[in-house]
């Protein structure tokens, strides 16, 4: 067996599993801005185009769209805007955590107890062991439920703010 094959065709069943459990009209994108803006009510839009993966106008773009859909609102706050989920976007923030722990068991459904624990071990060790930036960290967890969550590795792996 080929290493770098099975970790791409593990990535690319991940992707498709989380990508099939979302929202309809909902990308990966918009479920990550769901995420970071639940996780971090009133940032910024800077704040998350850094996190995010687009530019600064593509962002604006997003948020823009998720705005029009219900989900968030923006509050001026001098020079910045700060962004919230409303109701509606913790609602959706809420259904997406649920179908992407439904698409978890999904793709874990082959290996038993034991070896779902043995890769969340093995995941944590790699995740804790490459070093990061803050900023970084927050992308890698973009679309994690931070709330569930208790001893990040990811957080563990930030070596500066």
């Amino acid at each position: 067996m080929h290493e770098s094959n099975l970790w791409a065709a593990w990535t690319l069943r991940s992707h498709d599993a989380l990508t099939a459990a979302l929202p309809t009209g909902l990308g990966l994108r918009d479920a990550a801005a769901l995420t970071l803006i639940g996780s971090h009510q009133g940032c910024s839009a800077d704040w998350l185009w850094a996190r995010i993966g687009l530019t600064q106008s593509g962002t604006v773009r997003l948020v823009d769209r998720l705005e029009g859909l219900g989900y968030l609102s923006r509050e001026k706050a001098g020079r910045s805007v700060r962004l919230s989920l409303v109701e509606a976007g913790e609602e959706a923030l809420r259904g997406w955590n649920q179908a992407r722990e439904a698409a978890s068991r999904e793709v874990l459904r082959g290996l038993t107890t034991s070896q779902r624990k043995q890769l969340a071990a093995l995941l944590a060790q790699g995740l804790r062991e490459t070093e990061r930036i803050r900023v970084d960290a927050d992308t890698t967890c973009r679309l994690c439920d931070w709330r569930a969550c208790r001893q990040c590795p990811v957080d563990k792996s930030v070596t500066q703010p």
